[in-house]
């Protein structure tokens, strides 16, 4: 678990508390409405397969931003487009047609390529500057600010007192990372994916080389040496919640959530879990107690370990350690959803495999519903109360809504039991 820590850095006091924006990410509609629904400010999206840092997730189409902003303003929340890739010349008009596209609809752009911004200033269009842009400093920050920028997105290797000073002398609002995968190089400065397979990490193509087992060869007596029980290139993600009310008290604008190549199930539970912690410390509830179950709740769901980041100096040892998921349970595939009685808040579900029991947790997920997590005490089969599902339609108790065809898995500690065992 990261230590927390119990003293606020020298530049880490608010002059007056403020509630951060709580920024989530959304690789389709499924992960767009899991984040609404577990409370999200704010989500981060982009269109298409190029001109953002994702181009693996699976990503919307210029055509769905009307559908993502009322989805957004129905729920009180804001929606801000990426176009955060170095732009070439030959795409300077695909992506100025995206941004006219965007005008009346998002919120703002997360961009850093000059030409980006000159062009979003031109059309009245907000922009917060990536951490692609390395932002390190005062006057980098009131460089993109003269750019017409709002908010910077701070490179995540300052500290949290780094961090406070741009936000104070540079008059932006400051946007930093709470959570999720972190870069074993500089924010926005990595070439190893390009020199080994021609996948740029600069354009959203990187193919991750650091977290691979690598063979060290010593030249003079010919000594081989595999690295990967450590994997030392492969940075822990970072989690902030064990010391999550330093940053609150700290005053930053916006807590970010890393996550858009993630499933809904992680974007529920992570943002979940920050939502809790944030209400809970407005509301004077957040103690360790909590912080250690939602740190418990947030090992769930896909995690290479977890450590602090750099918010208190750099980590060395401490830094890189696994290549593989550390969650500690999965989700296995049950069947789909092929009616939903709204009346009486029943779902129909086909079993396809893997058999549940009544207690065992469900996740159901759509594009449509999100993520809706259910715990049935009783299911049914032709009226009839079963003790463990067979592989045929099925009904259970499930009061948020779903959909036919959302898929339905069972959720598991991934040593095989059942998640309730």
């Amino acid at each position: 678990m990261v230590e927390a820590k119990t003293e606020l850095p020298e530049a880490a006091v608010a002059p007056a508390l403020r509630r951060p924006e709580l920024v989530a990410p959304a690789g389709d509609f499924a992960c767009l409405r899991a984040a609404l629904a577990a409370g999200a400010d704010a989500v981060y999206y982009g269109v298409g397969n190029r001109l953002n840092m994702r181009t693996a997730a699976r990503n919307f189409r210029l055509e769905d931003l009307p559908e993502i902003a009322a989805a957004c303003r129905a729920r009180g929340a804001r929606n801000y487009l990426t176009l955060n890739t170095i732009v070439f010349q030959r795409e300077l008009a695909d992506c100025s047609a995206i941004l006219e596209r965007a005008v009346g609809r998002v919120d703002a752009v997360i961009a850093w390529d000059p030409a980006v911004l000159r062009r979003c200033r031109e059309l009245g269009l907000p922009t917060h500057v990536s951490t692609q842009a390395s932002v390190a400093s005062i006057e980098s920050a009131r460089y993109y600010r003269g750019l017409g920028a709002v908010r910077i997105v701070p490179a995540r290797e300052c500290t949290l007192d780094e961090v406070l000073d741009i936000q104070r002398e540079a008059g932006v609002e400051v946007e930093a990372f709470v959570h999720g995968a972190m870069c074993i190089n500089f924010s926005g400065q990595c070439f190893l994916s390009q020199d080994l397979f021609n996948r740029s990490g600069n354009r959203g193509e990187c193919l991750q080389p650091c977290r691979r087992e690598y063979l060290i060869h010593e030249v003079e007596e010919g000594a081989e040496y595999l690295l990967g029980r450590d994997y030392v290139l492969s940075a822990k993600d970072l989690c902030t919640m064990p010391f999550i009310e330093v940053l609150i008290a700290s005053g930053l604008d916006a807590f970010k959530i890393e996550g858009r190549n993630r499933n809904p199930e992680y974007v529920d539970t992570v943002v979940r879990c920050y939502r809790r912690a944030l209400d809970a410390h407005r509301d004077g509830r957040l103690d360790a107690t909590l912080k250690e179950a939602l740190v418990a709740e947030l090992k769930t769901v896909y995690n290479r370990t977890f450590a602090g980041g750099f918010y208190f100096g750099r980590p060395i040892a401490e830094f890189a350690h696994s290549r593989r998921n550390q969650a500690t349970h999965r989700k296995e595939y049950v069947g789909y959803v092929t009616h939903y009685y709204r009346k009486i808040g029943v779902v129909e579900i086909q079993v396809m495999s893997n058999p549940f029991r009544p207690g065992d947790e469900l996740i159901i997920d759509g594009p449509t519903s999100g993520v809706v997590r259910v715990k049935p005490a009783q299911v049914l089969r032709d009226g009839q109360p079963l003790a463990e599902t067979p592989r045929a339609a099925v009904t259970l108790p499930c009061a948020e809504r779903v959909r036919r065809g959302d898929k339905v898995y069972i959720h598991v500690l991934r040593q095989g039991r059942r998640a309730g065992e």
